[in-house]
């Protein structure tokens, strides 16, 4: 499979999540296009539009055509997806029938924000595979990290289908 991961990251909990994914996927044979999703003008979290609206991101990849599978992960603000995914979910093009997977990294409640993720993406005409969330109040640590891994190798597997 062709995949890319897209991902936004703060604190790099998320990128770690990706990096896994990414490696594991890429150790099962695919070839893997990894994005960090990054705003043109850096702000303080509170400083952005919640809905990620009129936001523009510096190298992004929005036509997602060439793709077998799209992986989108965001940390979690205030029980939403960040500002910086939302804004990415909504410029992507060619998502009709496209195969995604969504996972959020999170030290609390997580809130609606998959749904949130995926609500874009169906009105977009894409579809979504599994979702994984990964909760912990502590840095990511190989227990955490192997819910990442698990994650990757059922890509795989549902990818396919």
């Amino acid at each position: 499979m062709n995949v890319a991961i897209a991902f936004h990251s703060k604190t790099g909990s998320t990128e770690k999540a990706a990096l896994v994914i990414k490696e594991q996927l890429e150790k099962n044979g695919h070839s893997v296009t990894f994005l960090r999703l990054a705003p043109e003008k850096e702000l303080k979290a509170y400083q952005y539009k919640k809905n990620g609206k009129e936001l523009k991101l510096k190298d992004s990849i929005s036509d997602v055509k060439k793709f077998d599978l799209i992986v989108v992960g965001t940390p979690i603000w205030s029980f939403c997806p960040t500002p910086i995914v939302l804004s990415y979910l909504r410029g992507l093009k060619n998502t009709s029938g496209k195969k995604f997977a969504l996972f959020a990294t999170c030290t609390a409640l997580p809130g609606t924000s998959i749904q949130r993720m995926g609500s874009i993406l169906t009105t977009k005409g894409a579809r979504i595979l599994t979702s994984l969330t990964i909760k912990s109040i502590f840095p990511l640590d190989e227990k955490k990290l192997s819910e990442a891994r698990r994650f990757a190798d059922s890509l795989e597997k549902i990818g396919k289908a």
